[in-house]
């Protein structure tokens, strides 16, 4: 039996040396970052540069090797924290996948997708097939570094896209549905393509029976993952949170399956980063998820792993090691590749379905941006023994470059789309709430936001009243429950998350304000749409349904006004709004009269009817008072 070797207080000391030393950097350059309204990764990246061979390294060679000692013990301990640290930051990609955003643009999505994944693949394949012989490890690697450059080529990078589209505000049109949509179909299929294509190089064969043997082997996880894996672990998380309740337990089960997603993969000869990405999918699209211990998830993996991850990255990346192989225009034409071949895919595949030009450029300049993902798929590659330091060098500064062109050419490109003012009810993406967690002035901002918008929909069933049966007003007011709930119980969720943390000065009372006043938005939305439900079915000839116009105009006002206070955020519209719904009682007086007479000449069928009216105008007038006094006061 070998003997444990044990690590000397020696060797953990200089472990926890880099580590403070590497976070530390990668922080405040993830910092800098964000003041510029970049990705903190970048930051992270340039931190790791600044203690590697391509600043401190090359200036201060016996300095950096005092504090990153060459010794592989070392070396393999940083690895390991960092390879957590990235299948945890996968996972977390994974719950940001939503299975019901795909599924509602599916066409287009597809489409667009497609195009973004063939084209830039055909460019990838091609530049591997001319490399310089100095960029292979091994002679006989070409064809499986051409099929890897091919997948690298590929990918799109979500947050910076969703960033983008929302400083735009146009996450909810058509344009920024489809660019989130395809961006996720792109994240998936490369992450299933890196699978099969690492998992090649590592069993150092290539023919079509390895090939097949690995895709069947993709197929046959996600198949039963999907299939079989989602339904049982729907009821699982149930099962698991009566037994177990609390956000810290589920956290404990997030990580463990997830982990046992990468043992899956790595058993049937895939790399273990699909696994996890995978079972990330599954549990973003499981109701018993808690989100708070998603929150706590993505504290540990924003504030720690992360960081560590991309700042090694950077700590690998050696600059210098291009200059002085003269690989300067390589490094161009890599760019090149990458950004002609996914602009080019995104605007066919978005021709494809008929949209705008204007629409086409940005969705092609957006989804342009290849982020962190790229980072991670170029550190696996150097790390499996496909990609040179030189190749892995360039990579990384091409997704940076990506990163940093995509914001001004998107921005630019969807200063020339046409506003639609039909838009679609989807939540915001978790990462966008997960960044506005750090200042929670402005997350409220963001939830207020999504108040008024919701506020704004219940219009359309005041508006789809007031019209015939016929008019495709009514149809369109008949689809807003579900989104609506969607929506809500996304912002809700955010709210609880933020509970959790320490709140600044002042913000408590206004969180518990929200918090309460978008609860009771949702029984307003109940109310009203049982009200519009029920006028549907009420006959032409009563009483009531001949002076139905009029009270749903005051209820119409009424709105109205609930939106000016919420617009303003003003004192004075506040107490004014509160004013009018106590003061509104001729609208009750006239439906309770109305109704009386009606009900004593009706059947009972009709009489059901009419009170189902009556009363829902009655709770929906005592609600939106309730409402007003929620609304800050002077």
């Amino acid at each position: 039996m070998h003997a444990i070797k044990t690590l000397s207080p020696e060797d953990v000391a200089a472990f926890l040396l880099q580590v403070v030393v590497l976070l530390a950097f990668a922080h405040v350059g993830g910092e800098l970052m964000r003041r510029f309204r970049q990705p903190a990764l970048i930051g992270n990246i340039f931190g790791g540069m600044l203690l590697g061979p391509s600043v401190l390294g090359h200036w201060f060679p016996a300095l950096q090797q005092a504090i990153f000692r060459p010794e592989q013990s070392q070396a393999d301990m940083l690895a390991a924290i960092t390879w957590v640290g990235l299948l945890l930051f996968l996972m977390e990609a994974g719950f940001e996948v939503r299975l019901d955003l795909l599924r509602r643009n599916a066409a287009s999505c597809v489409i667009v997708s497609a195009g973004g994944l063939i084209v830039p693949m055909i460019g990838g394949y091609l530049l591997g097939q001319y490399l310089p012989a100095a960029m292979l490890t091994h002679p006989n690697d070409r064809l499986v570094l051409s099929l890897f450059l091919a997948v690298a080529m590929s990918i799109s990078a979500l947050p910076p896209l969703a960033m983008i589209l929302r400083d735009k505000d146009l996450l909810r049109e058509n344009v920024g549905q489809i660019s989130l949509g395809a961006a996720m179909m792109d994240d998936v299929v490369a992450w299933i393509l890196v699978g099969i294509t690492t998992s090649l190089h590592v069993s150092g064969t290539f023919s079509t029976v390895s090939v097949v043997k690995s895709a069947g082997a993709a197929v046959l996880f996600l198949a039963g993952c999907f299939l079989i894996g989602r339904p049982l672990l729907r009821r699982f998380i149930d099962w698991h949170n009566s037994v177990a309740p609390g956000p810290a337990p589920q956290l404990s089960l997030l990580i463990i399956c997830g982990l046992t997603g990468s043992l899956i993969t790595s058993w049937l000869g895939l790399e273990s980063i699909l696994g996890i990405f995978v079972v990330g999918i599954l549990f973003g699209s499981a109701s018993g998820l808690q989100k708070n211990a998603v929150h706590s998830l993505s504290l540990v993996v924003s504030s720690f792993l992360a960081p560590l991850y991309f700042g090694l990255a950077g700590l690998r990346l050696n600059i210098w090691s291009v200059y002085e192989a003269n690989m300067g225009m390589l490094l161009l034409t890599v760019i090149a590749v990458a950004c002609i071949g996914k602009l080019l895919g995104v605007y066919l595949g978005a021709w494809a379905c008929g949209l705008p030009r204007w629409e086409r450029l940005a969705m092609g300049f957006g989804m342009n941006a290849r982020g962190g993902t790229e980072i991670i798929i170029a550190t696996l590659g150097l790390s499996i023994g496909l990609l040179t330091r030189e190749m892995f060098s360039i990579i990384v500064v091409m997704a940076i470059v990506t990163v940093i062109l995509s914001g001004p050419t998107m921005a630019w490109a969807l200063s020339k789309v046409h506003r639609d003012d039909k838009t679609v009810d989807a939540a915001l993406p978790q990462f966008i709430y997960e960044e506005a967690l750090e200042e929670p002035p402005v997350a409220l901002n963001l939830v207020e936001e999504e108040e008024l918008r919701l506020a704004r929909r219940l219009k359309s069933y005041t508006q789809a009243m007031r019209t015939d049966a016929s008019s495709p007003v009514r149809e369109a007011a008949a689809g807003i429950h579900e989104p609506f709930v969607a929506v809500a119980s996304v912002a809700e969720n955010f709210l609880q998350q933020l509970a959790t943390q320490s709140l600044c000065p002042g913000t408590s009372a206004r969180l518990i304000s929200l918090e309460n006043r978008l609860r009771l938005l949702r029984y307003i939305e109940e109310s009203v749409r049982s009200l519009f439900t029920s006028s549907v079915k009420m006959s032409a000839d009563s009483g009531l349904r001949r002076h139905l116009d009029s009270y749903t105009e005051g209820l119409d006002f009424l709105l109205d006004r609930m939106l000016e206070a919420l617009t303003l955020k003003d004192a004075a519209a506040a107490e004014a709004f509160v004013t009018l719904t106590e003061g509104r009682s001729e609208i009750l007086e006239g439906v309770r009269s109305d109704y009386l007479r009606s009900a004593a000449d009706s059947d009972a069928a009709d009489q059901a009817v009419l009170f189902e009216v009556a009363h829902g105008f009655e709770q929906t007038m005592w609600m939106l008072h309730r409402f007003a006094l929620l609304l800050p006061q002077a």
